[in-house]
């Protein structure tokens, strides 16, 4: 039984190594997920901010275009006002050139306030495009490390995989069954012997467990969590 049970324990090696490979393929990929996510986020303020510049620039410009619009019509008013000699037509085109005046001052309010937009998202946009180059950038570094990490443990996995089904091929068919269905809970399934208690759930094993456990003549489970019992002197072989 010793012999089996140590045929096992190399076994047990091989699974708490891919348990160990497990916990990485649990983490990393979420990790992957945050930071990609995270450089998403942030590039698409800068898109988002850039575009609303543009928009900006462009609703600016027709301001631009209105206030020349209404300095021409001003102006040609204002010429016009010189040739006219009805006090009717005088005085109609008079508030003609107020209104066109006082729409103007509300367009050149607009552009202000514009203005005042425009550089504060275009400052937005340089306190963003730092933190990005600053902050952001230097993850895509850590993704790479991150998915050459992975990818590796992938192929460590593989071998380990291989190595395990090569090492099944020489145990005990009706253990190796009790084992793997002990490994579905969690590794390890082999567990020693802590003073007079379970190595596992650290309860106090009976006093016949404990014998059996010492003399090695069978497969003994602790009656609590049915982890396979060692003795501590074995586990150290």
């Amino acid at each position: 039984m010793k012999k089996k049970i140590n045929e096992f324990l190399d076994l047990q090696k091989i699974d708490l190594h891919i348990a160990e490979f497990e916990k990485t393929f649990e983490t990393v990929p979420s990790k992957l997920d945050e930071l990609r996510n995270k450089i998403d986020f942030e590039e698409r303020k800068i898109i988002n901010l850039k575009e609303k510049i543009e928009s900006q620039k462009l609703e600016l410009n027709e301001l631009n275009l209105e206030v020349e619009s209404a300095n021409e019509k001003i102006k040609a008013l204002e010429d016009k006002l010189f040739s006219i000699n009805s006090t009717k037509e005088f005085e109609a085109l008079q508030k003609e050139t107020g209104d066109l005046k006082r729409l103007k001052i509300g367009i050149e309010d607009d552009q202000i306030k514009l203005m005042e937009n425009l550089e504060n998202s275009q400052k937005n946009l340089d306190e963003n495009e730092a933190k990005f180059n600053e902050e952001i950038e230097p993850l895509r570094q850590e993704i790479d490390e991150l998915q050459k990490n992975l990818d590796k443990c992938n192929l460590e996995k593989d071998k380990l995989l291989s190595e395990r089904g090569e090492k099944t091929k020489e145990l005990d068919k009706d253990l190796l069954k009790t084992y793997e269905n002990l490994l579905r809970n969690k590794p390890p399934v082999i567990i020693p012997i802590i003073g007079e208690s379970c190595g596992s759930c650290f309860i106090k094993i009976p006093p016949q467990t404990h014998i059996k456990v010492l003399q090695e003549e069978e497969t003994v489970f602790c009656p609590f969590c049915n982890k396979i019992l060692i003795s501590e002197t074995e586990n150290n072989d």
